[in-house]
């Protein structure tokens, strides 16, 4: 498979003024000038032209050129892609050119341009000529469906910017925005060839389904719901309805058709007229309460008295039973024997005997007593205990005859509310028939037949191996890592990272650095030194292509460094011309750059259809290869840049 590199970026001036810088495809290009002409501005060229959505080329260059273009080629296959370039002050341009074919004239003013057409058609156009499948949208590691697959995702493959190129936080240009970082992973699994056409377009399908049958489910759950709330509202009607006895006594757990049915029924019926609640029931009721009241004050007086006789008759009882025990003492002196003697001396005594009779007539006396308080006790302690139960039962018909009272009133308080109560049964079925208006009259949608989708759903999931997809995407970072750790070894490191390896992850995506000897797994925060950084990003940003390579993925061939001389010259001012190093110039920084100049001649000559577009501050004067593949030097000397000083400004500017 033949991969696509650049022949020439082009800008279209006024007055047919054209600026090329051609490139050598399948080889090693330099483009070198001093600080603020314009070098960076390639790379967002290139970008502007794959569909990029705002134009982010410098105010200088948009104040003089009309429009920008890319002619791409792939063997003998030509491709010109072209975009007029906004104004200052407007954010972008909807217009765009596409054109293939053999042998392309480049051309020289916007007229000339032919395939005018939309953004969204060009991107189209591209994806079609690279070999991205329309596949629409993709699921990332988690099932979320993001943004389609296009173009503007091949970016992180093609270019390590300077926002890239010695950070410890970005790995992949266009990882630093969040709102593309969420597509680019999404879309990594299909540039890695871990997955294929036919199984992502039914990944993708499958998962438009399930999102669907959520979205069904979830419907026929709220029908569920709004039916059951409307069959609470019915079967509150009917109880209302009952009350007024316009219909019989509701079921919680009838249907609801049946429901539904009933209240039309109430809604349909006559009404018959009520009258009010009569005022003699109140009197009556009235009456009866002070009747109630009399004799429930009576029988608490005969109770409190029963009580007090009770209390008297016991304390009566207890004086006799004293004096009872006093009179003992003629039993126990045997005064009642008939003998006349003294129970001391034993001498006859008709004294004596006089007192004896006296006390044994007392002391009977006092028998007959004791008798009787305990023949009267039990009757009045019955006695009490049938009044108590006798004011109970009166209480008892009080609160009866107290809350009828409180319905009349409260019946006839509502019932003159609403005038009468007919009135509050028209207002009822008033209610009713507006409930079965906006309700129950309604069409009722059928319950959908999920089986379907669902069997749709299962038969679409057999046809994605996800198992294999997993297989196939570790299989990928495996790789990459290889690939990245081997290049890592030929770069200028210092510790941690000399000789160490390099593991890649697509699911963040990340880097980490295993440590030699310890086997220490390090992020690329702990790493610590912007010459390992460049490194890092070096090593994988050429090991991803050599996958890609591998694979026939469809990513240009093409891969654009933005000054890698950075982490070793990191000083430089907006004034600062081009830096052209020699060998007396040598230094450890100069040497490390050496190394990395060599690398990248190198990986050139070693990989088919790769195209390097090195752009740089540094220009090694010494060094033929370097000198050779110098496309573009842009000194103060020179008076040149990507836009020449003597371009005149727009008309629009």
């Amino acid at each position: 498979m033949i991969r696509w590199n650049i022949r020439t970026i082009f800008f279209l001036g006024a007055e047919g003024r054209r600026q090329d810088i051609v490139l050598e495809p399948d080889s090693m290009n330099v483009v070198t000038g001093a600080s603020g002409t314009g070098k960076s501005a390639l790379i967002k060229a290139i970008d502007y032209c794959l569909g990029s959505s705002k134009c982010e080329l410098p105010v200088h260059i948009r104040r003089r050129a009309m429009a920008v273009g890319v002619k791409w080629v792939a063997g003998d296959q030509e491709m010109i892609v072209g975009r007029l370039i906004p104004p200052d002050g407007q954010a972008t341009s909807t217009r765009m050119f596409a054109t293939a074919g053999r042998n392309l004239p480049l051309p020289s003013s916007v007229a000339e341009f032919d395939g005018a057409t939309t953004v969204d058609a060009a991107k189209a156009y591209l994806e079609k000529a690279f070999g991205i499948g329309d596949l629409g949208h993709l699921p990332d590691a988690n099932g979320d469906v993001r943004g389609r697959t296009s173009v503007r995702h091949i970016t992180p493959y093609m270019f390590v910017t300077k926002e890239v190129i010695d950070s410890e936080s970005v790995l992949l240009h266009g990882l630093e925005k969040p709102d593309k970082a969420r597509d680019i992973i999404a879309t990594m699994p299909y540039f890695l060839r871990a997955t294929d056409e036919v199984g992502a377009l039914a990944e993708r399908r499958s998962r438009q389904l399930q999102r669907a049958l959520a979205q069904a489910e979830s419907k026929d759950r709220a029908r569920q719901s709004a039916e059951t709330a409307l069959k609470q509202r019915a079967y509150g009607l009917l109880v209302e309805a009952h009350r007024f006895a316009m219909t019989d006594a509701p079921s919680a757990d009838g249907r609801e058709d049946d429901m539904l049915a009933e209240l039309n029924r109430v809604a349909d019926s006559a009404i018959d007229a009520a009258s009010y609640p009569k005022d003699s029931e109140l009197g009556a009721l009235h009456a009866r309460r002070r009747e109630i009241l009399g004799t429930l004050a009576g029988a608490r007086r005969r109770r409190d008295a029963a009580r007090a006789a009770l209390i008297d008759a016991s304390g009566f009882g207890d004086t006799v039973t004293r004096q009872r025990d006093r009179l003992m003492l003629s039993e126990h002196l045997k005064l009642g024997d008939g003998e006349h003697t003294c129970p001391l001396c034993d001498a006859p005594s008709e004294r004596g005997r006089d007192v004896a009779a006296v006390l044994a007539d007392t002391l009977t006396k006092v028998r007959a007593e004791t008798v009787a308080v305990q023949r009267v006790r039990p009757q009045l302690a019955e006695h009490d205990e049938a009044l108590a139960k006798e004011i109970s039962t009166l209480n008892r018909q009080l609160r009866e005859v107290d809350e009828q009272i409180k319905s009349w009133l409260r019946q006839t308080g509502e019932t003159r509310r609403l005038a009468d109560i007919s009135q509050a049964k028209a207002h009822l079925q008033g209610r009713i028939s507006f409930f079965l208006q906006t309700s129950a009259d309604e069409p009722r949608k059928p319950t959908a037949d999920l089986s379907v989708l669902r069997a749709e759903i299962a038969q679409l999931d057999s046809q994605v191996d996800r198992e294999s997809k997993e297989i196939r995407l570790q299989h990928a970072e495996a790789k990459i890592s290889s690939y990245a750790s081997e290049i890592l070894g030929a770069l200028p490191t210092v510790a941690p990272c000399v000789d160490s390896e390099l593991f890649f992850s697509s699911r963040i995506p990340e880097v980490r650095v295993i440590e030699a000897g310890s086997r220490t797994m390090l992020r690329m925060p702990d790493v610590g030194s912007d010459q390992n950084y460049l490194a890092i990003h070096i090593a994988l940003a050429f090991a991803i292509q050599r996958y890609l390579e591998d694979v026939n993925a469809p990513v240009p061939g093409l891969l654009v460094l933005d000054q890698i001389s950075r982490p070793y010259f990191p000083t430089r001012g907006a004034d600062e011309d081009e830096r052209q190093i020699t060998a007396s110039d040598e230094d450890e920084d100069i040497q490390a750059m050496r190394r990395h100049i060599d690398f990248l001649f190198e990986q050139v000559a070693a990989r088919s259809g790769l195209q390097v577009l090195l752009i740089e501050h540094a220009y090694f004067a010494d060094d033929p290869r370097y000198v050779a593949a110098t496309r573009e030097r842009w000194t103060r000397a020179s008076r040149k840049a990507l836009i020449p000083l003597n371009w005149p400004m727009r008309d629009d500017t």
